[in-house]
């Protein structure tokens, strides 16, 4: 008797693998250490961030291909999705950097993690996407294998978005980090909803590249603030070991996908499901 998974399951399942989140911003919450300490964990945060850069285009990319080999029409519309995701994410938050954080320079320290958290919500929007579609398709395991992965994944990218602050002595409250998890952790679930219930490939690619224009900004302030460190060597290595954090995290949760993620079940609960 094939497996079932009921859309309310679905649901939580969402929200547990958004949730998880928070279990990396109480770092947030770490009194003023050395300024290396502080730098190195920045560094840490900025490779995980490397990562999800390069997977984000990665993944936009491959579907802006396949589209170009169905035909030029669809791969012309898929470019300029990418493209103009790129430029909203990249251009739309040095908008935000000219009026926010221009105007409260002293603040800077706490206005950067929530330009981590809506890059990274971004995301999470295209991972929740994902989740609900392979409920769609009728792939219970691959549903519970995303779930896990993205849900371990997400613990690391909390550390990510609390990591600019521990460049300067701001201390965040916790009313802000809970407001970060929100913006950052949310759209997951947002995502395993609409996923649920509609999709479209250039909508898809669209949002992922909107993501890694964020995230590609967000890296380049968070470089320029670390340039004056002398101990270079140790920030690399930092940055080395964030990248192959965010890799493993990653590949567990291929892993755990993948494995079993051509069984096919029957499901109740019709959606729509737009491509091309």
């Amino acid at each position: 008797m094939p497996a079932t998974l009921d859309y309310p399951t679905l649901l939580l399942l969402g929200l547990i693998a958004g949730a998880t989140i928070f279990l990396g911003l109480p770092i947030g919450r770490l009194p003023t250490v050395n300024p290396a300490i502080r730098s190195g964990l920045s560094m840490l945060a900025a490779g995980i961030l490397l990562f999800l850069l390069v997977e984000i285009l990665g993944k936009a990319n491959e579907q802006t291909v396949d589209a170009l080999r169905d035909g030029p029409l669809l791969g012309g519309v898929m470019i300029l999705a990418l493209l103009g995701g790129l430029l909203v994410g990249l251009v739309g938050l040095v908008g935000i950097e000219q009026r926010l954080i221009r105007r409260a320079r002293a603040n800077s320290a706490t206005t950067l993690p929530f330009m981590v958290a809506a890059g990274i919500g971004v995301h999470n929007l295209s991972e929740g996407l994902a989740i609900g579609q392979s409920y769609v398709q009728g792939h219970t395991a691959l549903s519970l294998g995303l779930v896990m992965g993205f849900g371990l994944h997400n613990a690391t990218e909390g550390f990510g978005i609390v990591g600019p602050s521990l460049c300067g002595k701001a201390r965040l409250p916790w009313r802000t980090l809970l407001l970060l998890g929100l913006i950052a952790g949310g759209p997951t679930f947002l995502g395993t909803l609409l996923g649920s219930l509609w999709t479209n490939e250039v909508f898809n690619v669209f949002v992922l590249a909107m993501a890694g224009g964020a995230i590609l900004y967000v890296l380049k302030e968070m470089f320029a603030s670390v340039r004056q460190v002398t101990q270079q060597a140790a920030l690399m290595t930092a940055l080395s070991l964030g990248f192959m954090l965010g890799w493993g995290t990653e590949a567990i949760g291929e892993a755990l996908g993948g494995e079993q993620g051509h069984e096919t079940v029957s499901l109740g609960s019709p959606a729509v499901v737009l491509s091309g």
